[in-house]
């Protein structure tokens, strides 16, 4: 049957037993209810094309996105509610994954995110971060420029196999124990000791040492053939042993006053007679001439001896 005029009821409507109830007391219709509770109750469930909602839509129970919620799904039902982006099981309060493990950025943030607990990471690449605490138990790699403004505590081992530079513009890389180098160590600047042993020492330039001891019972000095010098600054008064083709000098005084010093002084002096003393660079480089002009006769010279 045909009806081409506006179909009115005025006191309500009710299709089968609960298929289509309208209330005109409460002005609600229900849905397979004969109780509606809203303007508008499906007790079931809707299927529509496009769905527009200009105020606040509750979901008491579950909420999915996509074919069994693998898109977005909300699950109100369990624990305190767990939100799954790309997951229809939620594991955690905010479960995010992709479609593989790696290779496929799951989350993005533009701007900033403020994370106030833990944060467990598998894998992480840093553009710019600015972290007060950092746990890290396993293997770290870092491919570029690391700057640290503060302390750094490592208690297990730091292997670096690349260059590491300490204190570029000035400061202080302080070690508490023992630091142990494998390879070569080179020091720019200037290096202090409180103590150090070592086997073998090399010095290309000059090394300037306040006070030397060689070891006992066979300590040895040795300068490096075929013209390595060692030079010695004091008196050598500690200088013992023989000393074959050792170059000497002997300090000259004449009458008591110092002409020059040396390991041994001699010291001329004498009755009756005139002491005249050359030096360079009245004579050569490193010879001084003694003259001693007696002032008796030849002959007692003779006899003395000259």
């Amino acid at each position: 049957m045909a009806v081409n005029k506006n179909f009115v009821v005025k006191n309500g409507l009710e299709v089968s037993t609960d298929l289509i109830l309208a209330n005109a007391s409460t002005n609600k219709v229900g849905i397979a209810t004969t109780t509606p509770e809203y303007t508008l109750h499906v007790n079931g469930g809707i299927g529509a094309t496009d769905s527009y909602v200009s105020g606040i839509s509750t979901v008491a129970e579950n909420f999915h996105v996509g074919t069994a919620g693998t898109i977005f799904s909300v699950d109100a039902l369990t624990g305190i509610g767990s939100v799954g982006v790309g997951t229809a099981a939620p594991a955690y309060l905010l479960d995010v994954r992709s479609p593989v493990s790696t290779g496929q950025t799951a989350l993005y943030v533009y701007g900033d995110m403020r994370v106030t607990g833990d944060i467990n990471l598998d894998d992480v690449t840093l553009d710019d971060a600015t972290i007060q605490d950092l746990n890290v138990t396993g293997l770290s790699t870092f491919g570029g420029y690391v700057d640290i403004n503060d302390s750094v505590d490592i208690t297990g081992n730091l292997q670096v196999s690349g260059i590491t530079t300490l204190a570029s513009t000035g400061g202080i890389t302080t070690t508490g124990g023992d630091l142990y180098v494998g390879g070569d160590l080179y020091v720019l600047d200037d290096i202090v000791y409180d103590e150090v042993t070592g086997r073998n020492i090399n010095i290309t330039g000059v090394g300037t040492i306040n006070g030397v001891k060689i070891g006992d019972p066979a300590g040895i000095i040795t300068a490096a053939s075929p013209t390595g010098i060692v030079t010695y600054y004091g008196d050598g008064s500690y200088l013992t042993g023989a000393a074959p083709g050792l170059s000497a000098a002997i300090g000259i005084s004449s009458g008591g006053t110092q002409v020059g010093s040396a390991i041994t002084m001699v010291d001329f002096t004498a009755t009756n007679a005139t002491i005249t003393v050359a030096v360079p660079p009245a004579t050569a480089t490193g010879v001084a001439t003694v003259n001693i002009a007696p002032s008796v006769s030849l002959g007692l010279v003779i006899a003395l001896g000259g």
